[in-house]
């Protein structure tokens, strides 16, 4: 979910149980879990592989996460604790401090730990599980493609994170309407990035390109489209697996 592992890694259970300091049982576990998810895919010879996140299944969780997490940031300026507004603030602060010092990997982690501290305060725990669903999904392609997006132009990463400042301006005010505004704006941002990375190593259609546009700049899909052209074609990275 914090994007440990990147889109079409395979990986041998024995390695990844040393790489975690434990024995292949729990791996096997947790793997088993993950696969019924669809986070994983279990391949033949006891690899596991990251699945690749194709630019449909992409563009439909993100209507979901509109949805989701622009619900949990309302809710979360309703019921948001003082603790809970501060450990908010430290974890913004981290990730910008990353951020300033081009450590762009762990500023991706504190953004997921940012975003799901909101999504915490909204107190409801079968929309935070759902959302975190989502995340599964789509956080290897999300942390990868945005990661080699700002790497290439750090005033990106910069003004990406500038909505979490109003983000956090909206819960100290207790205004929920400007606080899923807030959490879309942030949305669009990290989308707008996604489809590059996405028209790199993915194959996206006429009708996906539309669609993702339109989300990325918080219009609804629209249903009359053009003719659907061929695919854009692009080579997917090549990533050696973990050897056993």
């Amino acid at each position: 979910m914090q994007g440990e592992f990147a889109p079409g890694q395979q990986l041998a259970f024995r390695s990844l149980a040393e790489t975690l300091g434990v024995s292949v049982t729990p791996v096997r576990e947790a793997v088993a879990t993950l696969t019924e998810l669809g986070a994983l895919r279990v391949l033949p010879k006891r690899y596991i592989e990251v699945p690749r996140l194709s630019a449909e299944a992409y563009i439909e969780l993100l209507e979901l996460r509109r949805l989701l997490e622009g619900h949990a940031a309302r809710r979360a300026a309703q019921r948001i604790t003082p603790v809970e507004l501060d450990d908010i603030k430290r974890t913004n602060a981290a990730l910008l401090q990353h951020t300033r010092d081009g450590r762009h990997r762990e500023a991706m982690k504190e953004n997921y730990a940012f975003h799901f501290a909101v999504y915490r305060a909204s107190g409801a725990r079968y929309l935070v599980e759902s959302i975190t669903r989502i995340w599964l999904l789509i956080g290897p392609s999300l942390n990868l493609h945005l990661a080699e997006e700002y790497g290439r132009d750090l005033q990106i990463l910069r003004s990406g994170f500038e909505n979490h400042d109003h983000l956090i301006a909206a819960l100290v005010a207790r205004d929920s309407d400007a606080a899923m505004r807030a959490i879309l704006s942030d949305m669009s941002v990290s989308s707008a990035h996604m489809l590059s990375g996405l028209l790199r190593a993915s194959q996206l259609t006429d009708d996906a390109l539309i669609d993702l546009s339109a989300l990325s700049a918080n219009r609804p899909p629209t249903t009359n489209q053009p003719p659907r052209r061929p695919a854009i074609k692009a080579p997917l990275p090549k990533i050696r697996p973990i050897s056993k």
